[in-house]
């Protein structure tokens, strides 16, 4: 992985942990991250529509991509809704890396080296240890576990889909685009169908927030599947789980968060797991 590479996925890491922290800023959680996936949406349209049309074999990722992602934006407002950002984030986003590596190693043939595997672990034993100082702290509900755990699987399951469709696409920004869209739709229909009222009772800073974080949220992604076009899907999705690190900075400077003592050892551990991704053996 190359030092451009590494620092791009970084800054799509901080936008990531960003528009999470906006959510959980929101009263309303399950609304904000429904209305971020239409945000994207809405400003994902202008790029569909300027980039050149993803090629055919990646239209049926495309489709199963913005299925679930709806589960994903669902999962990521109840989740935040009973835990903390600092707790929910890093169970959800932390348990994906490894097992996206392993399944990535055996799907897609992607062996990382001795270096890669190093840094895949340090990540994830950050992450553990993020999850460790909530479980201690009492700030994790059983509620709060299953949401996080399953939407965990839920990203396993996109990260290696939208990875495998970028490749395909020929262009990782109409990929994202058209796939964001997609889902953006269907978010809009169940938002319609289901909650036409609560949509009726926001207000238009509400709206603008959404959007703000539809766009930052688009840009996140689209930075990821770019440099999956690059690099292992595996080392590029460990990379960019060290969001779970700005999000429990962002849950102190925001949301008055505590940053104890284990949280600095999980920032050592995924300090040092960026470091590997740069060994050469």
């Amino acid at each position: 992985m190359t030092t451009a590479i590494l620092l791009a996925v970084l800054a799509g890491a901080l936008l990531h942990a960003s528009w999470n922290a906006l959510i959980k800023w929101e009263p309303d959680k399950l609304a904000a991250s429904v209305a971020i996936a239409v945000g994207a949406g809405i400003v994902a349209i202008p790029l569909a529509l300027a980039s050149p049309l993803p090629l055919a074999p990646s239209w049926p990722l495309i489709a199963a991509s913005s299925i679930i992602h709806v589960a994903y934006f669902v999962l990521v407002g109840y989740a935040l809704r009973h835990a903390d950002l600092g707790v929910a984030y890093p169970l959800t986003r932390g348990s994906a890396p490894a097992f996206t590596a392993m399944i990535g190693a055996v799907w897609l043939g992607e062996m990382l080296s001795l270096s890669g595997w190093l840094a895949v672990g340090a990540i994830a034993a950050g992450v553990v240890t993020l999850s460790a100082d909530a479980l201690l702290r009492g700030g994790l509900t059983p509620r709060a576990a299953v949401l996080a755990f399953t939407n965990a699987a839920v990203v396993v399951a996109y990260t290696l889909l939208d990875g495998v469709g970028a490749r395909l696409a020929g262009c990782a920004v109409a990929y994202v685009s058209w796939m964001m869209a997609g889902t953006a739709i269907l978010v809009a229909l169940i938002a319609f169908v289901f909650y036409r009222e609560k949509v009726r009772e926001k207000e238009r800073g509400f709206w603008i927030r959404a959007l703000f974080g539809g766009a930052i949220s688009i840009a996140s992604y689209g930075i990821a599947l770019w440099a999956m076009t690059k690099a292992p899907i595996g080392l590029v999705a460990a990379l960019r789980e060290t969001s779970v690190l700005f999000a429990a900075i962002l849950g102190v400077l925001i949301f008055d968060e505590r940053f104890g003592p284990k949280r600095w050892a999980a920032l050592i551990l995924i300090v040092i797991g960026i470091g590997l991704l740069r060994m050469p053996f």
